[in-house]
């Protein structure tokens, strides 16, 4: 059975091996995914995070605070390099919703968490696009996985698999043109690459150190058996320095990578099992 939902300006797919009306169940999980997004996401004035953002305090339920604080030590891991206070050079640049030139204040550090309440302190703002699609995918996979073992769940080419699934990656720079294939066994994959997601030349992957989207990977490729790191890496690692890079894929259990470069070259982790893929 297959299922599809337009959401933070992608498509979500579900694919479920089973023979249940699964209506009600999906209804419910797409409702729920909604409501997520007209709370938080960066495109729509006025709501919780844009509230958030103009008031600098909010209590939230613990379950987004926990997303906020594994942002922090993402930012940590990279020496700052991913960092969720990116708002204003997103904003700045055309990629997003308010007319006015936003402060460029960035900075994780200045985000603080109180208990389930949220301080930004020295007039940051925060986006949660980084961590909202993992989030959404985590969801639908607990609501799912106790009853049904097959399923692929499929967002913007991101994906989660229940069982096993062989997922082919396209080459960055020909969208058609096909280069690996890899066997997912209950693991997730996510990628990040320079030409999704693009207004005038600009992307939403940016380097908070240089107020640009500058970077030498041309595309990455995560995998992981928790979809939550495939998906955070892919965006956090896509601007790290590769030196920075290998050291946290070696410091992270069962995260693996396949990294194109935009020199031509290309680093792959040895558990990143994939193959050149013919057609």
């Amino acid at each position: 059975m297959k299922y599809s939902l337009d959401c933070f300006g992608s498509k979500l797919y579900i694919d479920i091996t089973s023979s249940y009306d699964l209506d009600s169940l999906i209804a419910e999980s797409f409702s729920f995914i909604e409501k997520f997004e007209k709370d938080y996401s960066r495109f729509i004035e006025g709501n919780t995070l844009d509230t958030i953002n103009q008031t600098k305090i909010w209590t939230l339920p613990l379950e987004i605070i926990s997303l906020i604080e594994l942002s922090k030590k993402v930012s940590n891991l990279t020496s700052g390099y991913f960092d969720i206070t990116v708002l204003p050079i997103l904003e700045n640049n055309g990629y997003g919703i308010h007319k006015e030139t936003l402060s460029w204040n960035i900075g994780y550090k200045n985000i603080h968490i109180q208990g389930n309440t949220l301080v930004l302190k020295n007039d940051i703002s925060i986006e949660f696009w980084s961590f909202g699609k993992w989030y959404i995918v985590d969801y639908l996979y607990n609501a799912l996985a106790p009853q049904y073992s097959e399923f692929i769940i499929n967002f913007w080419w991101d994906i989660r698999v229940r069982w096993q699934q062989t997922i082919i990656l396209e080459d960055p720079l020909s969208p058609k043109k096909h280069i690996w294939k890899i066997l997912l066994d209950n693991h997730a994959i996510a990628s990040s690459s320079w030409n999704k997601r693009k207004i005038w030349t600009w992307h939403h992957l940016v380097n908070p150190k240089k107020d640009s989207h500058t970077s030498e990977v041309l595309a990455i490729y995560i995998t992981h058996e928790l979809w939550v790191f495939a998906d955070i890496f892919s965006t956090a690692l896509f601007v790290t320095p590769l030196d920075i890079t290998k050291n946290i894929l070696e410091k992270v259990d069962g995260l693996e990578a396949l990294i194109i470069l935009e020199n031509g070259k290309i680093f792959k982790t040895t558990g990143f099992h994939a193959d050149i893929f013919l057609s």
